[in-house]
């Protein structure tokens, strides 16, 4: 097969391997390139020989052999070369540790200087890899975390730009595709790159330890907030273990859902051939040179144009109303619709009721109640239309009925969040707003359980256009989706975007005293009057005697904080401690934080709290986090966390 890769700054072409059209297929290359790497993969990355402590083991004598053996073969092959990695804390030289910090800065700057004369041509450039678990010893003396939580890892991409300005530059992170918490905290670091022009694309680690047991909605879930950001996707390590069927099995449910993703424009494997791999099991191909069930699969997949047609629906439901029935089931990898077809007798046959449904419910209104319906459900994509789900029946009757649809919906935009509002929908006690990035879906659930006719998403990116639909829930079921909203968020009159951080001071939970520090980061682009904010911790008071809260610390000033409390309703909370701040407290420059606000809640009884459960309690942060279990409020409006 001949696919046509263009390279950054290249004009040849890769010549082999799997993949076709814009995005590349590669894998690792260690201390020799396998004879059979041309046939499957077209792009290289060095497996270790381009880490740090691989190439400088001892100081000032650099050992590049193996990383130019890598190096020659994608060059000669016109494929992709990726250099892993520049900054990266669990593979340092052992002896960059124990020096000062002016010689860890300068040996550092050194090493990507080095890296960049010898390797200038490289397409991409991996700079700092896993920022959130492996800190470089050497971090403070580039930086530390400075004002932005993170200047260390910006003072590496001001220096790998300057070193390689032809490369695009990447940051890499592992246990992002599993953990959409951490997506969004790996985004925060992102986007920080990104408003200064540092940063080319996201790198996400795939590896076996998530991808074996990841949903898909997850996945789908993850890449929807990376692709938020507007930056190319690359999947820089994949695999997966199991037998032969079940390899094969994870590799055709999950593998799609990274290739379809538009915005994912590369996938890197690790490693292929038994014995050579990091982790057992993880090998598509044996050391006989045999092809394992999941590469054979690979082939066809990719050899079809990446396209196949999806498997059918599962999990389907059906939940009978008055003269109607709610369905609902599981996305099918893949499928850009469904329909849903009907019957009145078991096993059909069944009529369509709907076609190019794009949701993954349905209400079926207009029945008969006292009747029983059966439901199967297909799905469909530019390949074909699968087979019918298995069946589902509903009878429906008067009683209680699945509401309407929301109706009314109207979104606002602010500084990187969306305000929404909507009209009650008859005999609903919850709602689920869904949210997308492209017209018409497909949506992911970012807030269930809603119980007012209002939400305010934030945490977004400004700039970017985002598409939302509200689904209406009570006993009998949920409703279809309302009609869409869009709302674009934009820095407007330049009002600071809030984050919320939090550690427990008191991780005793039943004990008299509830202790917690707060910290108030502006990651806007100008600053915010701290007279104008209050931040709400969410708990339960354990009794009726009076509430007392003390600002034991406070960087702003004691003094300048001041607390009250409020009744609250939702889960696990009946209370909340809301503070505020005087003018003296002054401003959060933008990029800048408040430091500590370290607090005490006690009964006047000092009779003991149960913590437990409580809303915004966390016992085991006892480091800064975001949390967005903690709400700040300006002018009244929820502009960071979720209220319970």
């Amino acid at each position: 097969m001949v696919v046509s890769v263009f390279l950054f700054g290249s004009s040849q072409k890769a010549s082999a391997g799997l993949a076709s059209g814009s995005k590349f297929l590669g894998n690792v290359i260690a201390s020799s390139v396998p004879s059979n790497f041309g046939t499957y993969w077209n792009q290289v990355t060095p497996e270790n020989s381009t880490k740090w402590g691989s190439v400088e083991g001892t100081r000032n004598s650099m050992s590049w052999s193996q990383a130019d053996i890598a190096y020659n073969y994608a060059k000669s092959n016109g494929f992709p070369f990726k250099f892993h990695t520049l900054v990266w804390g669990s593979q340092e030289p052992s002896w960059v540790a124990g020096l000062s910090a002016a010689d860890q800065k300068a040996e550092v700057t050194q090493w990507i200087q080095a890296a960049a004369q010898r390797y200038g041509g490289s397409d991409f450039v991996d700079v700092v890899n896993e920022p959130l678990h492996a800190k470089p010893s050497f971090r403070n003396a580039i930086g530390g975390d400075g004002s932005t939580g993170w200047d260390w890892v910006i003072w590496s991409f001001e220096q790998a730009r300057l070193a390689f300005p032809n490369s695009k530059l990447l940051i890499n992170e592992y246990g992002i595709i599993s953990d959409p918490n951490a997506a969004a905290q790996y985004v925060a670091i992102i986007n920080l790159l990104k408003s200064r022009g540092l940063v080319d694309g996201i790198g996400i680690q795939c590896h076996q330890f998530n991808m074996d047991t990841v949903s898909v909605s997850t996945m789908n879930s993850v890449l929807n907030t990376l692709s938020a950001t507007g930056l190319p996707i690359y999947v820089s390590e994949l695999d997966m273990t199991g037998d032969d069927a079940t390899q094969l099995a994870r590799y055709k449910e999950k593998f799609p859902v990274l290739w379809e993703n538009t915005n994912v424009k590369g996938i890197t494997l690790w490693g292929y051939i038994q014995g050579q791999t990091w982790k057992d099991n993880t090998h598509l191909v044996t050391s006989s040179g045999a092809e394992r069930p999941a590469m054979t699969w690979l082939k066809q997949y990719l050899g079809s144009g990446g396209t196949q047609i999806p498997a059918a629906p599962t999990g389907l439901t059906a939940t009978a109303g008055n003269a109607q029935v709610a369905l609902g089931w599981t996305a099918s990898s893949g499928a850009t619709s469904y329909t849903v077809k009907r019957a009145t007798t078991s096993g059909g046959p069944y009529t369509n009721v709907a076609t190019g449904v794009t949701a993954t419910s349905y209400a079926n209104t207009g029945l008969t109640n006292g009747t029983t319906y059966y439901y199967v459900v297909s799905a469909t994509n530019s390949a074909g239309t699968s087979g019918n789900s298995a069946q589902a029946s509903a009878t429906p009757s008067a009683g209680t009925q699945i509401p309407a649809a929301p109706t009314g919906l109207t979104a606002t935009a602010g500084n990187a969040q969306v305000a929404l509002g909507w009209t009650a929908s008859s005999g609903a006690t919850s709602y689920t707003v869904k949210r997308a990035t492209t017209s018409g879906g497909p949506y992911t659930n970012v807030a269930t359980g809603v119980t007012a006719t209002s939400y305010t998403n934030t945490g977004l990116t400004n700039g970017t256009a985002y598409y939302y639909v509200v689904s209406a829930t009570n006993s009998a079921g949920t409703s279809g989706d309302s009609s869409q909203v869009s709302a674009t968020p934009s820095a407007g009159g330049g009002t600071g975007t809030l984050v919320a951080q939090y550690k427990a001071s008191n991780t005793n939970v039943t004990d008299n005293t509830i202790g917690a520090t707060f910290n108030i980061k502006n990651t806007g682009t100008s600053a915010v009057s701290l007279s104008g904010v209050k931040l709400r911790y969410y708990f339960t008071k354990d009794g009726t005697a009076s509430l007392n809260a003390y600002v034991d610390y406070a960087q702003v000033g004691a003094a300048n904080v001041s607390g009250a409390f409020a009744s609250a309703t939702g889960t696990n909370t009946d209370t909340y401690l809301e503070l505020s701040f005087s003018a003296g407290a002054g401003s959060i420059a933008a990029g800048g934080q408040t430091g500590e606000i370290q607090i005490r809640i006690a009964k006047s009884d000092w009779s003991n709290f149960n913590e437990a459960n409580d809303y915004s309690f966390d016992g085991t942060k006892t480091a800064f986090a975001d949390w967005n279990k903690i709400t700040l409020l300006q002018g009244g409006t929820i502009v960071w966390g979720t209220a319970p």
